[in-house]
Parts: C-alpha cells; structure tokens; sequence
C-alpha cells in the first residue's frame, strides 16, 4: 500500500505521454509537431514564451516555430559559437553571441538530439519565481526525446516537399522557356520581340525596367535613363561573365562608379548575353515592382530567357540586315519559290466539272494560296486563301496552312471542326500581327452540292445561268486572330447545270488604276454577269485580263489568285 501513490503518480504522467507521443508520430506536419510539442511544455510549465530553433547548416540554426513571441523573429538564423548537448541557461558567457535569443525573454534551450546529434533547441522563458524542478525538467526531456523522431521525419517531408515545388518550379520554367523559344523564333521583327521580351519579364519575373548593352552596336533600354549606362558598357561587359547581383560587384576603385550608378538606378543584377561562349551584351535587370529580392534561381530563369530573346534578336538582327543588303531580291525570290511550290501544277478532273485556277505574282510577293485536293470518298476540297503582310514570313505561314490542309483531308473531319483546328494551330503558333482570309469547300461531283466554310474571305460568287449571283458568306472570323470559341458555321449551295462559281483574292478588287483607285468587287460583280455562258477557262481568262487592263500602268500592289469551277 505504501507504493501504490508513486504507481499512481507515474501513471498520471505517463498517459499523456503515452497520448503526445501518439500525436506526435501520427503527423508528418513539422509546423504540427513543433506546436504540439511547444504547447505542452508552456502549458506543463505555465509560461508565456517558447520557440523551438532547428540546425540549418554546421553551426547555424534558425527559429522555426514560436508562441508569445514577435512573428517577424521567425527564420531568424543564429550562429552557435559551441553546440551544446547539455541545457544552455542565460546569461552564459560561452553564448554572449546568442543575446538576441536571451532579448526575447528566453533564458533556458534545452538540446533536441536525434542520433546523438543536435538537430535543434527547444528554448523557453522560465519564470524566475517558479524555476522549473527536476521532476518538470525530466518530463520535458522526455517530451524532447519522445519529439525528436517526428521532428526529424517532419524536416526530411519538408525538405522533400520543398525539394519537390522546386523540381515543380524548374520543369514549369523549362516549360515556358520551350514556349518562349517557339516564339521567339517565329518573330522577325526587333520591336515585336523586344515587346514579347518585356511582356515575359513582367509577368514572369515582375519587372519592367531592363537594359541590354551591346559590346558593339546601339544599346536598348525600357524605362532606364541612356547616359550613364552607355559610357560604362564596356565595363559591364567586362563584369558580367556570369549572373552577378549588383551588390556582388567587387569594391574596386575601377568599378566604383559603376557600382554606383547601377545602385543609384536600381539595377539588382547583369546577365550576360552571350553567342558561342563570349560575351557579346549584358542585360541590367531592374529591380522587382514589388521590391522582394532576386533569388539565385530567379537569376538562372532571367539568364536563359535573356539567352533565348538574344539569340532571335540576333537572328532578327542578321536577317534584317541581310534584307537590307540584299534590297529584298533575296526575299522575294525565296517567297516566290514558296509560293509557287504550294499551288498545284496541274487541277484534277472532276466529272461533271470544269475547273480552272491561277496565280500571278506581284513584285511584292504575298501568301497567296489556291489548291484542288482529292479527297478519298469521291469529294474534291477547293481552297483559296491569303495571308496578312508580304514576303517570306506571309509565304512560310501559308506553307504552314497548305501542310495542315493537306494533312486534315484525309481525316474526314467536317468543314467546320477542320476549320476551327486550323485556326487554333495559326493562333497558338504565330504572332498576333499575322492572320489568314481562308475558304474552302467540299464540291460533290454526284449530288453537285457544294459545302464551304469561309473564315473572313471575299465571298465568292455563285454565277447562274440567268445572270443572278449569290455570295458565299457562310463561316466565321479570320484565321489567327482568336481562339476558336463558336464553331465556324458550315454553308452549301446545290450546283446545277451552267452555274459556275468564282473565288478570288483581294489582289482582285483591290487592285489600283494609275490613280490609285481600286477596282472594287462590284465592278467585278456586274463584269462576270457578262460571262455567264462561257466556260470557266474563259471566264478566269476574261477576268484575269480584264484586272490587268485596268492596273495597265500601275505596280501590281497584291498578288492575283482566281479559281472558277463550273457544272457542265
């Protein structure tokens, strides 16, 4: 009987043990485990103050959770002079360094061991009129022991999960400068590309203030003053042979005034620019708008963005020059070659048709497209187009839509679904400068019905034999310019003996007099009701001259592109 109070006693302490241990182990949460383990020592001890510190590097710790005590002190990191295994009470000559600690009304860090090694502290503020006895320091080291397991688990979960968000953040940013590249390398035009470049910081990196200095050649700047930077590039350049925070840059009396003035301008930090290993330019990145720091990373993304705009301004650069040089012959041969190579050589036949097409290229070489595609159920596809601008790069996106054209015939989609893919392969692959006037249809040579879709082109006309026309405006918006949200609309028109339909560009209606005057497509409307009863050889024949005698004397502006089928 004389034991049985110490028995009771023991018990007392050993259920909530048995039940914080419980807890403890059941959660991975370091954030959990820390409070949990805080909590019950202040509540055990009746103390206001307590934060747990945990070892970041060989002797260096930080506090990582803490009740009663200011929150901006948390990740506060403390040099350890000696690390202790023993309870560290205050003052303690041996951790003067560690007054800041001893500033918080902590006076006791009780060591946290996981293997025989500290892996952390668990500090608190001791009362003076109530010092903890032995029985109340043996049930925290306990408590200590009994946590140092989670804690440690807690720690490598966090690690692996940081570990974790930063793989995450690595393959978003690998994602998005494969993104960039694509579309870097699309743009061919300097104010275009710096304008993606400085959309991409600001949105990426949260800034908007930038320099890229040249070794050679004039520099370029975005809300940063000329002057200064201009007389010192040669001695960025010289500097930045690696990302480099500003504040990094050496004290020497010859970089002083460098320093300086980056500092003055709020320049956080140089990338080098650079071209098979040398260092052809340097960007000064300005500081973040909202003023929290670059990190080390953050300069990694920077430095490979930079890299990718410099190699497409690069190669915006050359090709500009090239063109120069070269006064655009070169140019406007490679779109002819283009152009030509996309329209067919010879048209099919097609039973019960007649079918006629033709291109004449103007000086000013354009995108022009027409095409007469078999398709495998019997149906003939008859295509015309015109792409935005002039030369190669208007060239290379039809070359683009005659590719994807060609590829979706023999899918048997319908018009409409084939149209809406088509346009948000050219909205998601080329700049918003660039659109496409696209129509086609899907001409059945037993029923004679013809099912189109005309996504902003001139309407064609649909020529009967009595002289009435009608207009194929069926479809939707051009090509390019949006995401497709509504389906384009599908049309049809039955055929029947004698009519005849006509497509055309605007190198048609558009084309100018001496005055400059355009044809219009109501001239042309009230011409080809003369033609009704020829054949529709004759007929884009007819036309064709007919637009050329009109321009006689003038520079063809556009590229002249006709298609006239008609039912026998």
């Amino acid at each position: 009987m004389t034991h049985q109070p110490h028995t009771s006693a023991a018990n007392t302490e050993l259920l909530p043990l048995l039940e914080f241990s419980s807890v403890i182990n059941s959660s991975l949460d370091l954030r959990f485990i820390l409070g949990t383990l805080l909590l019950t020592v202040m509540g055990k001890l009746l103390i206001s103050k307590g934060v747990v510190l945990l070892k970041k590097g060989k002797k260096t710790f930080y506090i990582e959770n803490g009740k009663g005590v200011p929150k901006e002190i948390l990740r506060t990191e403390f040099e350890f002079p000696l690390i202790s295994k023993k309870k560290i009470s205050f003052p303690d000559k041996k951790y003067k360094a560690l007054q800041a600690i001893s500033s918080l009304g902590i006076n006791c860090l009780y060591p946290i061991l996981s293997q025989d090694t500290v892996i952390g502290y668990l500090g608190i503020a001791e009362h003076p009129q109530r010092p903890v006895t032995k029985e109340q320091q043996k049930f925290i080291d306990t408590l200590i022991n009994v946590s140092a397991a989670a804690i440690d688990k807690g720690v490598a979960f966090d690690e692996t999960k940081n570990s974790n968000r930063a793989l995450d953040g690595k393959i978003q940013q690998l994602k998005t400068l494969f993104d960039l590249g694509k579309e870097f390398n699309g743009i061919l035009e300097q104010e275009q590309l710096l304008k993606m470049f400085s959309l991409t910081l600001m949105g990426q990196v949260g800034t908007n203030r930038y320099a890229i200095c040249f070794k050679e050649g004039k520099s370029i700047y975005s809300r940063i003053p000329v002057d200064y930077l201009e007389a010192d590039k040669h001695a960025i350049c010289e500097l930045a042979t690696a990302p480099l925070f500003t504040q990094k840059i050496p004290d020497k009396k010859k970089y002083l005034k460098l320093k300086n003035h980056l500092t003055k301008e709020k320049i956080a930090a140089l990338i080098p620019l650079e071209l098979q290993n040398e260092v052809h330019g340097v960007l000064c990145l300005g500081e973040r708008l909202r003023k929290d720091p670059y990190t080390q990373g953050d300069l990694e993304f920077v430095y490979s963005l930079a890299n990718l705009a410099f190699v497409s301004l690069e190669n915006t650069r050359l090709f500009q020059e090239a063109v120069e040089k070269r006064k655009l012959e070169s140019e406007l041969l490679i779109a002819r070659e283009i152009q030509q190579g996309l329209l067919p050589q010879t048209l099919p036949d097609v039973k019960g048709f007649e079918i006629s097409g033709v291109n004449i290229s103007s000086k000013q070489v354009g995108g022009d497209y027409y095409d007469v595609i078999p398709a495998s159920d019997g149906k003939f596809i008859i295509v015309i187009g015109d792409v935005s601008g002039k030369g190669t790069p208007a060239s290379l996106l039809m070359a683009n839509v005659q590719a994807t054209v060609h590829a979706l015939v023999p899918v048997n989609l319908s018009l409409s679904e084939a149209t809406g893919r088509i346009n948000d392969l050219i909205h998601r692959n080329t700049s918003a400068d660039k659109f496409i006037t696209f129509f086609w249809g899907a001409l059945d040579p037993l029923t004679k019905i013809f099912h189109y879709v005309n996504a902003g082109h001139n309407p064609p006309f649909v020529l009967r034999p009595n002289g009435n026309i009608e207009r194929l405006e069926n479809g939707g918006l051009i090509l390019g310019i949006l995401k497709t949200s509504i389906p384009y609309e599908e049309g049809n028109v039955k055929l029947n003996s004698g009519d005849c339909v006509i497509l055309f560009t605007d190198g048609v209606s558009e084309a100018m007099d001496v005055s400059g005057h355009d044809y219009t497509e109501e001239r042309l409307e009230q011409f080809v009701k003369g033609l009704r009863h020829e054949s529709a050889r004759v007929i884009l024949e007819k036309i064709k001259n007919e637009i050329q005698q009109y321009a006689l004397g003038a520079p063809q502006s556009d590229d002249i592109t006709l298609v006239v089928f008609k039912a026998l």
